[in-house]
Order: structure tokens, then C-alpha cells, then sequence
């Protein structure tokens, strides 16, 4: 059941579109993840560098979903402090500051699983390779 506002509320509704600052972050930091700092070339991808790009893509709908679960849960319901907004607001960029340092995570994996992983020296691998693109980070 939908009560009348309470006017002891001192916040603006402003407040509660803070959480799309979330989805900004987000936006951004997939785009810096569209520049490539270094190709790692793999003859087979260690199973290690799946759970990192999986994990990876499990902060990316975080981001999202929470800042967009905020912003409605701010709009139906405008909170008295600005602490809910600032709360999803951090999520959403700590969930950014891990995705990066999770890349940075794969791609020391990707170079020091060259010595096993790598095609030869003038060889090529059997089958199309398994390329790891290291990318520049929003945050770190």
C-alpha cells in the first residue's frame, strides 16, 4: 500500500538518481576496456584465465543491476539521508575497481602461462589460438 510522502524527509528526490552514476562508471569502464594494452597468443587457454574473465563479466551485471535496482528502490521509496544513494553509488564503483584488478590478475596469468601455453618458436598452434587482451583499467 502506497502512503502519502513524509514531510520530515529533508533529501530531495534528486538524491535517488544518484545510483545511475553506477551505470556511468560502468559505461565507462567498458569503454577503457575497448583499448588493448598487450595480445597475449596461447596455443590452449589455462582454465584459470576463464573463471578471471567470467568473474569479470559477473561484476559488470552488478554494476548494472545495482544502480538500476537503486534508482527504483530511491524513486519508490526517497530516502531521508543521503546515505542509500552514496551506498549504491559504491557498490557499483568497487564493483569496477574489482573488474579491473581482476584483469590485471588475468593478464599475469596470461604472461607467465607463455612457456606452456605458447605456440613454438616458427611453429603454430593445431587450432585457432586462444588470444588474451590485456586492457587499460578505469580505476587501477
Amino acid at each position: 500500500m502506497r502512503t502519502a510522502p513524509d514531510p520530515t524527509r529533508t533529501i530531495s528526490r534528486l538524491w535517488a538518481l544518484l545510483p545511475t552514476g553506477g551505470l556511468l562508471v560502468g559505461a565507462a569502464a567498458l569503454h577503457a576496456r575497448g583499448t588493448t594494452r598487450h595480445v597475449h597468443v596461447l596455443c590452449q587457454e589455462p582454465a584459470s584465465l576463464g573463471v578471471v574473465f567470467w568473474a569479470v563479466v559477473a561484476l559488470f551485471v552488478v554494476v548494472g543491476l545495482g544502480s538500476a535496482v537503486g534508482v527504483v528502490h530511491l524513486l519508490a521509496d526517497p530516502p531521508a539521508r543521503p546515505t542509500a544513494p552514496l551506498v549504491y553509488l559504491a557498490i557499483a564503483v568497487l564493483a569496477v575497481a574489482g573488474a579491473d584488478a581482476l584483469d590485471h590478475v588475468g593478464a599475469g596469468i596470461a604472461a607467465r602461462t607463455p612457456t606452456v601455453f605458447a605456440p613454438p618458436p616458427g611453429a603454430t598452434c593445431d587450432y585457432p589460438p586462444y588470444t588474451y587482451h590485456e586492457t587499460t583499467g578505469l580505476l587501477l
